[in-house]
């Protein structure tokens, strides 16, 4: 990793400045605001990578006050692992599979379920509301997240815990869908409202007229638990990556951080864990 102190002040403050654009342009702060943007899961993934990267450069600016040129950055180690893999699945969803999200079309179809690469489309390049959460903001993420992490400072665990993000977010579209579907009386009522759009975001959502069968409900969430799992492990793989004294770059899977490194909320529970175990033992021992 760059260690650089100065390199990671100036690429967090950027990025958290351009982070902070490309959530309101995908708001629609400036033009015509979107009261559902919170169904969007670019802008879940782009709130994450700002608190992430604000939190790691307060961290940084702390060093440089206390007179320090290099850092390590080591807070929050699994929000930061969390966002990278999260940025990851945002960058291939927006590039590969997106045409639509909730009302918002790059195309000119009036299908609700249809795959459609985004960037063969001109509204992928020069929209600044899609280009920024779509396409920018996840690569310059990720190209920190390569430069930045510490390496060898991730626990197996990781490779599981990275799903969480996106997990949660399918299932409360999902509900979030049911919900409105409920209140405005089916799909059918939906789509005369011009609201079904918006209830299911996205293609794989458009369980009504494209995946209508009962298998979808089953096919759908393997086919992203597994892509979550190989997107998750990729990233897990590349935070064990280094480069050894011979020079050439080596894959360590299985060697266990060290715990006194780590400052993620797994640890705060491990040391009041132990704290607990401790005081029992001392307890313990001084009834004797």
């Amino acid at each position: 990793m760059n260690k650089n102190l100065g390199a990671q002040i100036t690429f967090r403050a950027a990025y958290s400045a351009v982070a902070v654009i490309g959530l309101l342009l995908s708001v629609g702060v400036w033009t015509e605001f979107r009261p559902f943007f919170f169904t969007d899961f670019f802008n879940w993934a782009i709130i994450m990578s700002i608190v992430a990267t604000v939190a790691t450069l307060i961290e940084n600016l702390k060093s440089l006050n206390s007179g320090k040129t290099e850092d390590t950055a080591e807070s929050f180690p699994l929000l930061r692992f969390c966002t990278a893999s999260s940025m990851l699945f945002a960058l291939l969803l927006g590039m590969f599979f997106v045409d639509r999200v909730g009302a918002d079309r790059l195309t000119d179809s009036v299908g609700y379920g249809n795959i459609f690469p985004g960037l063969a489309t001109a509204g992928y390049w020069t929209r600044a509301d899609v280009i920024l959460p779509r396409f920018v903001l996840p690569a310059a993420y990720l190209a920190g997240f390569v430069l930045f992490y510490p390496r060898m400072k991730t626990r197996g665990i990781y490779g599981t815990l990275g799903i969480l993000p996106p997990t949660l977010f399918y299932f409360f579209d999902m509900f979030f869908g049911m919900i409105m579907s409920g209140v405005y009386g089916g799909a059918e009522k939906l789509v005369e409202a011009g609201m079904y759009g918006v209830a299911y975001p996205y293609f794989f959502q458009d369980s009504a007229f494209t995946y209508t069968g009962w298998w979808w409900i089953l096919i759908w969430p393997t086919i992203f638990g597994v892509s979550l799992m190989v997107l998750n492990n990729a990233v897990f793989f590349l935070t064990r990556t280094y480069k050894g004294d011979d020079g050439k770059l080596r894959l360590d899977r299985k060697s266990k951080p060290d715990e006194s490194e780590l400052r993620d909320v797994i640890h705060y529970f491990k040391m009041k864990r132990a704290a607990k175990k401790n005081a029992n033992k001392n307890n313990s021992d001084s009834t004797k």
